[in-house]
Order: structure tokens, then sequence, then C-alpha cells
């Protein structure tokens, strides 16, 4: 980050998920939250305490109090969330509205409880919550997006 901060360019940006997760240190033991106590009582062992989600922006204030210890640098956490995800809507997305929309009611004339509208291309499906809710999703450090990220310099946090 210090490399790339000039007297031009004084400033830097750090985009962390919201899950990160850090190696060198170990899982904090969280509380259950509501969201936990909302799962399926199908849930699974993946459910456990060690998967609930913790608060917004916990991830952000780590790395940034990290990396201003390691740069000697004023460092601000932003946490963006709901605020990134709005915008005008694509035709791509109105489509996908429709399909969802056309999809839960599809799902409600047929009987079916329990369940989420899921695109899996090409068809719109029903997938069970207790499936849905109870994984943690990650990506893969060798998949194409992770490999697209680092050949236009975009830091994955394997520096820190």
């Amino acid at each position: 980050m210090k490399e790339k901060m000039t007297p031009g360019r004084p400033w830097g940006l750090v985009v962390v998920a919201e899950g990160a997760k850090f190696v060198d240190t170990a899982p904090a033991k969280a509380k259950p939250s509501s969201l936990k106590a909302s799962l399926s009582p199908l849930a699974t062992e993946e459910a456990s305490g060690e998967h609930v989600i913790l608060r917004s922006g916990q991830a952000a204030e780590t790395v940034a109090t990290r990396l201003q210890l390691l740069i000697a640098e004023e460092t601000q956490p932003l946490v963006l969330g709901l605020w990134v995800r709005g915008g005008a809507p694509s035709t791509v997305d109105r489509q996908l509205g429709l399909a969802y929309g056309a999809g839960a009611v599809r799902g409600l004339n047929a009987g079916k409880n329990g369940v989420m509208v899921a695109f899996v291309p090409p068809d719109i499906t029903f997938v069970p919550l207790a499936e849905a809710i109870n994984k943690v999703r990650t990506v893969p450090a060798d998949s194409l997006f992770m490999k697209i990220a680092q050949s236009l310099g975009i830091s994955l946090g394997s520096e820190l």
C-alpha cells in the first residue's frame, strides 16, 4: 500500500469482504445471534456458532488497524454495506426479478414451503432454506476471478 501511495495520490483503497477471516488468528467465539436462532431445525453442523455472522464492519476495522500499524499512515474503515447494492437495474436485473417473482408464485401454487427461488442456469429452481443458509461459501484461491484480480494488481491479502 505504501508503495502505491505518492505525493500526487496520498491515499489508497483496500476492499475487505464482510466475512473475511484472518489466517494468523484463532476465530473469535461469537455468541449466537438472532440469525443463528432463526436457522432451520434441520441445520447441519456447518451452522455451528463458528459460522455466526459477526457485526458488519468488524473485518474492515481489523484490516484498517493492522494496516495503520504497518504503514504508519492514518487509515479509516468505511462500510458501504447496502449502499453499494443499489443503482439502476439493468435489463438482466429486470428479467431475473420477473423470473424470481414468477418462480415464487409457481412455488406457492405448488404448495412449496421452506424453500427459496434460485437461478441455477439455465433454470429457476427451488432450494430448501436449510440448504441455502447453512453453508459457508468461499471463493477458491485458484479460481479465475482470483487470478483476474491478481493480474489487475488487486491485493488479495496474501501480503499482510
